[in-house]
C-alpha cells in the first residue's frame, strides 16, 4: 500500500471478553453473562479507528505463527490496515488478553506474549516510516520505539505517543528519551499522574509541557479531555452516555479519530477533540474494542442527532 498517512508501531492481540454480573472475590466462582473473542491491542485498535474514517494506515508489529495470528492479520486486511510489516514470528505465540466487563467497567489481564512476540530493530523499514505523516506508538518495546522515532525524525514525520498507566510505571527517567521526542503525548489520567507523580491531571499536564512536550491531552473518560500547551489549558467535556456497554477501546478510538482530525485534516485542537469524543461515545455502546468504532457516516449522524 502506497501513500500511507499514519503508521502504528505496537501491539495487536486477541481479546477474550466475558461479561459478568460482578467482579468476583478471591476463590469465588460466578456464571458469566456472555463470552466472545475479538481483535484487539492498543495500537491495532487505534489504526482501525483511523481506517474506518478512510485514512490510509499501516501496522508495524508481530503476531505468532498460529491460528490467532491468522485471525488478527485477516481482520486487519478486512479493515484496510496495511500489514506489509506485520510479521508472523515462527515459534512464538500470539498474545491473548482476558477482559472482564461488569456494567460497562473493565478489568484487563494482559498476555505475557506481548513482551516476547515482537519485531526486532532490524525489521524496521526506513522507507515505510518515511512515507507517512504520523507515527503513533504505545512504547511497549522502548528500544524498537526509539529506533522508529529516530527514523521518523529524520523525515519530519510527527510523533504521537499513547501513554497508558502500565507503561508509565517504568518512570520518567526511563521514558524520557522517548517522550521528549513526541509532538503529542496522550496519556489517560492514571498514566499522566503515574509518570509525573502529581496529584491531579492539571499539574501532571503542566509537568509534561514544562519538560518540553508541545501538546499533552489527558483523557478522563466521560469527564472529557484536558488539553494543555505552553499557552493554555482547557478541559473539553465528553458526551454523557446513559447506557455504557464496554469501555474497552474507547481511548484508542479517541486517539485515532483525534489523529485524523488534527494531524491529517488540520483541524484545531478543540474541534478535533470534540470529534474524537463523539467517536469514543459511539464506541462504548457496543461490546468489543473495535465493534462500535464508527465510520465517517455513522459519526456524522451521531453528532447531528
Amino acid at each position: 500500500m502506497n501513500n500511507l498517512e499514519i503508521i502504528g508501531l505496537g501491539e495487536v492481540v486477541v481479546d477474550w471478553v466475558t461479561n459478568i454480573p460482578h467482579f468476583p472475590k478471591p476463590d469465588e466462582k460466578i456464571d458469566a453473562i456472555s463470552e466472545d473473542y475479538f481483535s484487539g491491542g492498543v495500537t491495532a485498535n487505534y489504526l482501525v479507528a483511523v481506517a474506518r474514517l478512510g485514512v490510509k494506515c499501516g501496522f508495524i508489529g508481530a503476531v505468532g505463527d498460529d491460528a490467532y495470528g491468522d485471525f488478527l492479520l485477516n481482520d486487519f486486511r478486512k479493515e484496510n490496515v496495511d500489514t506489509s510489516f506485520t510479521l508472523k514470528k515462527k515459534g512464538y505465540k500470539t498474545p491473548v488478553n482476558f477482559i472482564f466487563i461488569c456494567e460497562g467497567e473493565k478489568t484487563i489481564i494482559q498476555s505475557p506474549h506481548m513482551r516476547t512476540t515482537k519485531i526486532e530493530i532490524s525489521d524496521l523499514d526506513e522507507s515505510y516510516i518515511a512515507q507517512s505523516k504520523l507515527l503513533h506508538t504505545s512504547v511497549i518495546h522502548p528500544k524498537i520505539t526509539l529506533k522508529a522515532i529516530e527514523i521518523a525524525k529524520k523525515y519530519d514525520v510527527k510523533i504521537s505517543i499513547d501513554l497508558e498507566s502500565q507503561i508509565a510505571q517504568r518512570g520518567w527517567s526511563s521514558l524520557k528519551p522517548v517522550l521528549m521526542n513526541a509532538d503529542i503525548v496522550i496519556p489517560n489520567k492514571e498514566g499522566a499522574m503515574e509518570i509525573t507523580k502529581c496529584n491531579n491531571p492539571e499539574d501532571a499536564a503542566n509537568f509534561l509541557v514544562e519538560k518540553g512536550i508541545p501538546l499533552v491531552i489527558i483523557t478522563m473518560g466521560q469527564k472529557g479531555a484536558l488539553v494543555t500547551t505552553s499557552q493554555f489549558q482547557k478541559l473539553i467535556p465528553g458526551y454523557n452516555i446513559k447506557t455504557v456497554i464496554d469501555t474497552t477501546g474507547a481511548g484508542d478510538t479517541f486517539n485515532g479519530v483525534f489523529s485524523v482530525a488534527y494531524w491529517i485534516r488540520n483541524w484545531d485542537f478543540e474541534k478535533s477533540v470534540r470529534y474524537a469524543h463523539a467517536a469514543a461515545a459511539f464506541k462504548i455502546q457496543k461490546l468489543g474494542a473495535r465493534t462500535g468504532m464508527p465510520t465517517e457516516r455513522e459519526l456524522i449522524r451521531f453528532i447531528k442527532n
